[in-house]
C-alpha cells in the first residue's frame, strides 16, 4: 500500500463525516433558537419578579413562601403570544401582581429592566 492510498480514505472520511452526521440527526424542522429565546425570556421574567417579591418581603416581613408574584395581565399576554422577548423586558421592565397569603394583602408593582421597583401599589 502506498502513502497516497492511505491518505485518500482519511481525506474522504473528513469530507463525508459532517454530511453523514447531519443525516443521522432527527429534526422536526424547527431550530433550537426559539427554545433558547423562551428560556432567556423566562429567566429575565424571574429576575424582574424577584425584585417585586423582595419589595413585598420588605413591606410585610412574612415568610417568602407566603408571597405569590405573577406576571401582570399585559406581560402574561406578551408571554402567551410569544411577542415579549428578553430584550423587550430589559428595555421596558414589567408589571407583576402580588399577594400575601393569610393577610388579604394584594397589589401590583412595576419594575424597570434591572429589577428595581418603580411603582408599588397595595389594594
Amino acid at each position: 500500500m502506498t502513502i497516497q492510498s492511505r491518505k485518500t480514505p482519511k481525506i474522504l472520511l473528513a469530507a463525508l463525516l459532517p454530511l453523514a452526521l447531519a443525516a443521522c440527526v432527527e429534526t422536526d424542522g424547527s431550530s433550537s433558537r426559539p427554545a433558547m429565546d423562551a428560556s432567556e425570556t423566562n429567566a429575565v421574567i424571574g429576575m424582574l419578579g424577584l425584585g417585586c417579591k423582595n419589595r413585598v418581603l420588605q413591606q410585610f416581613s412574612v415568610p417568602n413562601s407566603d408571597i405569590t408574584v405573577r406576571p401582570g395581565a399585559t406581560l402574561q399576554q406578551g408571554i402567551n403570544s410569544g411577542s415579549m422577548s428578553a430584550a423587550d423586558l430589559r428595555r421596558a421592565g414589567a408589571s407583576f401582581d402580588w399577594e400575601v397569603a393569610g393577610r388579604g394583602a394584594r397589589g401590583y408593582c412595576n419594575v424597570d429592566g434591572t429589577g428595581r421597583v418603580t411603582e408599588f401599589q397595595q389594594f
